[in-house]
This record gives C-alpha cells, structure tokens and sequence, in this order.
C-alpha cells in the first residue's frame, strides 16, 4: 500500500511517520508542495502533478494532506486530483466540504452542534469589542484567526492594553473571547474520531497563561479513562469538524469541559514523549484501514493512464 503524505512541518515527524510505516510495512512518500512538478501541456498530452519522475496521483493509493501554506491552491489541487481520481483522502472534510483553515469557522461548528465553546466573537469594529469586553469584564483573550502554537494570543486586562494589541494587526485578524480561569488545560489526540488511551495535561509556566509546549508550557501524561467527559468531548468534537486526526485541546469552565481548539495537523512530539505512545503507528494504521475499505468513486475523466511527464 502506497502513501502520499503531503507536508513537512518539523524534522520530527517526517522521521516517525517513515520509521512507523516501516513497522507496519507501508510505502510512504513524504513531501511538501514545493517539491512537486505540476505539468498542464495540450500539445504533448502531458498533464499531472510529479514528483520526480512520479505522477504521484496515479502512483499512490491514498493521500494524507497535512499542510497548505503557503501553496493552498496548489495543495487543494492535489486533493481534488486525487478525489476526482477516486483516491482515499484525508481529512473527510477536504472532500466534501473543502479545506477551512479559520477558528472562528471551528467554534461556529461546534456550537452550532451544541459543543461547549469559549464565548468568541470576530468583527473588524474595535467599539464593539470595547462594549464586549465591558460586557464580559476583564480579563479576555485577544486570539489570531490563523494563530498556532500559542502565538498571537494575549490575555488583555484593561482597556489600553486592548487597544494596544488591536492595533497591532489588521481588521479582523484576532478573535475576542472570554478568559476561562484555571490552572491549566488537556489535549486529547483522536485518530478516527477516537480518543488515545492516554490524554496530557498541561500547565503554563509562570506569569503566563498560554499552556503550549513552544511556549514553555509543562505537560503531564493522564490516563483517558480517568477523564470521560474530555474523552466524549474530544470525540464529537473531532467528528463533528470531520478531523480525522486531531489534537483536541480542553478546558473547564467550572465543572463544565469547553473545547479550546480542534487542530487540523497536530505536531505530535510532545505528546509521544509524554504519554509514550505511538501516535504515528496509530495513525498510519488508521489509514492502511481507511484504504481496505475504501471504496473509489471516479469522479471525472481522469481514467485514463497519464502520459510521462517531462
């Protein structure tokens, strides 16, 4: 079974995903958008997407699609190609409903589906967030639409704070939303909407409030059966934004779990060395499952064996 995994994030899960494919005796490639050839030429009849002498729809059985920027059109190429080619890809949600890459997007879904979220609202007009933050009281968080690994997230205390940060990005580029107070948040990784057998709890460092490893952040390894309520969560939340591997992040509000985040493209490193599981194994394994008992669709002409690319 051959597996194209399109995106090189960081130096170690490039190395997982090879070393647990091995285990499992998969073929994947890994690669980013700017290693691929994409030919369209009429004259010849040469048309695809290589990589090296490759055309990787055609030589691959499955996609995995991880990272978009900064090519996102030239990435939704690919997944298109391979949907319309009847190919396995992952995530669902890239089939079927397209790639969104916004929290703002996320918490709609969520609560639209009844899941507990933060309070938040995005809107260009500083006023309004002025008369909401009145409305909620200080303190708030200020948070990037596009943010990750902690940055552009502020915890704002007063007015002139608010206005300091806001006037540091452009309209609508941050998020206001409500500050839940607690010592610290979880992570949930689910693969196949399932939740791992093992969650990590993580504190901020001191005079902070942000809980991420990039951020200085300390990560403690619980058992999930100790936490049914993130577990539950964790999983419909995954479901529900058809994330097919995800790491879910939570806190309480009180007694009452709220989902922080649903990443798309968790970076797992932190994560395997805490709680010692293999996460990449167990998602590699959720896809060679995935491509047993997927049943292709060919979407549009594209049966035809292709040409040989130059």
């Amino acid at each position: 079974m051959k597996i194209f995994w399109l995106g090189w994030e960081d130096h170690y899960t490039p190395a997982r995903v090879r070393a647990a494919a091995q285990q499992l005796g998969l073929e994947v490639a890994i690669a980013q958008v700017a290693d691929l050839r994409f030919v369209a030429d009429e004259a010849t009849g040469r048309a695809g997407v290589m990589l090296g002498e490759l055309d990787v729809v055609y030589s691959f059985d499955a996609l995995v699609a991880r990272t978009f920027y900064p090519h996102i059109s030239e990435a939704l190429t690919v997944v298109s190609l391979f949907h319309q080619a009847g190919k396995l890809v992952i995530d669902a949600s890239l089939t079927d409903e397209g790639v969104t890459l916004s929290k703002m997007h996320d918490y709609l879904m969520l609560a639209q589906a009844g899941l507990a979220v933060p309070r938040t609202w995005q809107t260009a007009d500083l006023s309004a967030v002025e008369t909401l933050a009145g409305e909620l009281g200080y303190p708030l968080v200020l948070k990037g639409v596009h943010g990750s690994f902690g940055a552009h997230v502020y915890r704002i205390d007063s007015i002139d704070q608010l206005r300091n940060v806001w006037a540091r990005y452009q309209p609508g580029e941050l998020m206001a939303q409500e500050y839940l107070p607690a010592a610290g948040d979880f992570r949930v990784i689910c693969v196949g909407y399932r939740a791992l057998p093992a969650l990590v709890e993580r504190a901020p460092k001191p005079g902070d409030f942000r809980t991420n490893a990039r951020q200085g952040g300390q990560a403690f390894a619980r058992p999930l059966a100790a936490y049914p309520d993130l577990a539950r969560l964790a999983e419909q939340a995954a479901r529900v934004l058809r994330r097919e591997f995800a790491a879910v992040d939570l806190r309480y509000r009180g007694a009452q779990p709220v989902v922080l985040e649903v990443n798309r493209r968790p970076i797992f490193e932190n994560f395997e060395r805490v709680t010692g599981l293999d996460v990449a194994a167990a998602y590699l394994d959720y896809v060679r499952q995935r491509c047993e008992q997927f049943r292709p669709v060919v979407h549009s002409a594209l049966q035809t064996a292709p040409q040989p690319a130059a």
